[in-house]
């Protein structure tokens, strides 16, 4: 028995994960184990989610800026070292156990993969935040030491996708990355067949039948930075250029309802929690635009995707040094409400 571990901790974390064992370790011969990482002073994201019981969940709680000793990791230390693995996959690409798991994996002959964090691969931060990088490094060096994890290497945090551990291999939606050159990329498709739609419904139990009809729809996806002045005029236009479509506005779990009063009444604003690809996939002719969010990942062939966040940038609400680089071709990129505007009236030509 061929066992695969997947370190995680996101509903968007365990989404991929499920894509990736239906197209590379479906067969009767893998074990597969998920290490659920949360933070304990945090609720896990996780927590309410009905996990498919075909798996092996080992939930770790810790956080490793406390100088504390977590009796998760200890658990989860003795589990990995009594057995062997086929391969290891991780989402989290600046934890401290990732970086160790990488390191010890490699010693055992452990394939291992970094696993696709939403767009993390696809930005990078032109600040060096050298400060938050250091206090990282000293962090996770005591969270080592305090967790009896022997790692001899010189490592100093990147907050940079792919810049940190020693892992093999990265699943990434491109076949290349700008930021990374020379790294072994295996390119994924994440995509999931109506079954498994159907499936992935029951989990987050999802009922959609109390939605406006999920054809002719323009669904915008909100993020968690607080930005009136560009959603504002976004809905504006969206409204002008498409009059005839209903517009959905799924509201992100950690944006505070009170910061939505712009939303007009003729906007079906959704507020449950769930990954918003099972909300991408079910739809039958529709266009999603976002700025920047993971789901535009979830190519739904039915839809056309606009990406804003050269329009976000210029409205001066997004301070973030960060540049962006868009790794699929049917994403399209404004620069404009003008260029939108355009795109939208000819999305609805045909």
């Amino acid at each position: 028995m061929k066992k695969v571990l997947f370190q995680l901790g996101t509903e968007f974390h365990y989404m991929v994960a499920l894509s990736l064992i239906d197209k590379y370790y479906s067969g009767e011969d893998y074990e597969i184990h998920f290490v659920v990482v949360s933070n304990p002073n945090y609720k896990s994201r996780l927590s309410d989610i009905q996990l498919d019981n075909k798996y092996i969940y080992h939930k770790v709680s810790y956080n490793h800026h406390e100088e504390k000793r977590f009796e998760d990791v200890v658990t989860l230390k003795q589990f990995i070292e009594n057995n062997e693995f086929f391969h290891f996959i991780s989402f989290l690409y600046h934890d401290p156990l990732f970086v160790y798991l990488t390191y010890y994996f490699k010693r055992k002959k452990t394939t291992t993969f970094l696993a696709p964090d939403g767009m993390g691969a696809y930005v990078k931060f032109t600040a060096k935040n050298y400060r938050s990088r250091l206090v990282n490094t000293l962090k996770s060096y005591k969270f080592f030491k305090t967790h009896g994890f022997k790692f001899p290497k010189l490592w100093f945090t990147s907050w940079d996708f792919g810049k940190n551990g020693y892992y093999d291999y990265i699943y990434a939606y491109s076949a290349s990355l700008p930021h990374l050159p020379k790294k072994n990329i295996i390119e994924v498709d994440y995509t999931f067949s109506a079954e498994q739609i159907e499936s992935l419904k029951k989990t987050f139990e999802l009922d959609f039948s109390t939605y406006p009809e999920l054809s002719k729809v323009v669904l915008v996806i909100n993020e968690r930075h607080y930005l009136p002045k560009y959603e504002s005029q976004l809905l504006k236009v969206i409204s002008e250029s498409l009059p005839g479509y209903t517009i959905l506005f799924k509201k992100h779990p950690n944006q505070k309802v009170e910061n939505l009063s712009y939303l007009s009444d003729a906007v079906f604003r959704i507020d449950t929690i769930f990954p918003v690809e099972i909300l991408i996939a079910s739809i039958k002719d529709g266009i999603i635009i976002s700025s920047y969010s993971n789901s535009m990942l979830y190519h739904n062939p039915n839809c056309h995707y606009i990406w804003t966040y050269p329009i976000v940038a210029s409205s001066g609400e997004l301070k973030k040094d960060i540049e962006r680089f868009n790794p699929k071709t049917y994403i399209e990129v404004k620069q404009n409400f003008e260029e939108l505007s355009s795109a939208l009236k000819a999305c609805a030509n045909g």
